[in-house]
């Protein structure tokens, strides 16, 4: 246990050290370190949760596999939870403004393109009008 807290602060001041020197990435180290904090907690519960079922068996030194079993299936979770978040944070980065959001949708994208595509002839046309390439 204690080689994987020492993993775990090592892993914390390296990533913190790497992306410390630009203003910009503040968020992203910040993020990181919140990430990698709640995968601790989720494991340390997972553990604890772990630890309470040895008071319902007969002897629980034979059981003692039920901690680390709480523990995995606690970083399991929090990485799935980790991995949603982020997955929902960059959705949230591209729509930013409500109303822009709102006016972006397929039939104003297609409206766009038939306006907007210029379409070119290949100087060499074989087979139909279906598909063609250019070079």
């Amino acid at each position: 246990m204690k080689k994987i807290i020492s993993l775990l602060i090592a892993s914390q001041l390296l990533i913190s050290v790497a992306f410390a020197q630009d203003n910009e990435d503040d968020n992203l180290v910040k993020n990181t370190q919140n990430d990698i904090l709640l995968v601790a907690v989720a494991g340390g519960a997972g553990a604890v949760l772990g630890l309470s079922t040895l008071s319902f068996v007969d002897k629980p030194s034979r059981h003692l596999s039920n901690i680390w079993t709480g523990a995995a299936i606690g970083i399991i979770a929090g990485v799935i939870f980790v991995a949603y978040n982020s997955a929902q944070r960059g959705q949230e980065d591209l729509q930013t403004d409500e109303e822009a959001s709102l006016d972006f949708n397929s039939h104003e994208r297609v409206a766009w393109h038939q306006q907007n595509a210029v379409l070119t002839s290949p100087k060499g046309q074989f087979g139909t009008e279906i598909w063609s390439t250019s070079f």
